[in-house]
């Protein structure tokens, strides 16, 4: 009965999210995507601008989603190996 309620739930939030997002309207002017366009090559003197945005003015994010991988692949590697040890000496 629980997980029937809580895939209910899950179900329910999915739908409302998405009607949510429908209903939002998208904007007519967007500066900050016409300055990374301008500025972009000035900037980084790369010649796309999603390489430039990429590795110039998002470095650190990448940097950690890269890092919290890593560690998330170390911790389910260790949650595997050690998983039916007993520490009760």
């Amino acid at each position: 009965m629980r997980r029937k309620l809580i895939t209910v739930l899950l179900i329910a939030a999915g739908t409302l999210t998405l009607y949510h997002s429908l209903q939002i309207q998208p904007l007519q002017t967007l500066p900050l995507a016409e300055y990374y366009i301008d500025n972009s090559y000035i900037l980084t003197g790369a010649s796309n601008v999603v390489t430039s945005v990429y590795l110039y003015f998002r470095y650190y994010d990448t940097l950690f989603e890269a890092l919290m991988l890593l560690f998330s692949i170390i911790g389910v590697i260790y949650m595997s190996i050690h998983e039916g040890e007993d520490y009760n000496d």
